[in-house]
């Protein structure tokens, strides 16, 4: 028999999310930076050597990024429309911090255990 006062273990470990956090942060960061900095050093030749290793920074962050993300998508059980969707917002500029804090809630609200709560209608 089960104890229904039993505390409930989370579906998704709290490291995991903890690591996708900061890949998703440091993701959109490099991305912000990086795309501001191209605009500023078009037509300029050559790149500063900064610029090289800020993009492979990048490409290093979006796949810890990619595996942590598919990984929380995974435990969740989420559609994959959904997953794909998390897993691309780290290729556009600042929507890495909008599904990084959408697949927060989710995680947290699947740990309480209750629905998620929504703005009544205007």
């Amino acid at each position: 028999m089960s104890d229904a006062s039993a505390p409930v273990e989370p579906s998704v470990p709290r490291w995991l999310v903890a690591v996708y956090r900061a890949f998703a942060y440091l993701t959109g960061v490099l991305l912000v930076t990086l795309t501001i900095a191209l605009v500023v050093l078009l037509g300029t030749e050559p790149k500063p050597e900064w610029y090289g290793i800020a993009w492979t920074l990048h490409g290093w962050a979006y796949m810890g990024y990619l595996g942590s993300a598919f990984a929380i998508c995974f435990m969740m059980r989420g559609s994959i429309v959904r997953t794909v969707l998390v897993l691309l917002a780290g290729t556009v500029p600042a929507m890495s911090f909008v599904a990084e804090r959408s697949v927060t809630r989710a995680v947290v609200v699947q740990a309480s255990g209750s629905a998620p709560v929504t703005p009544p209608a205007s």
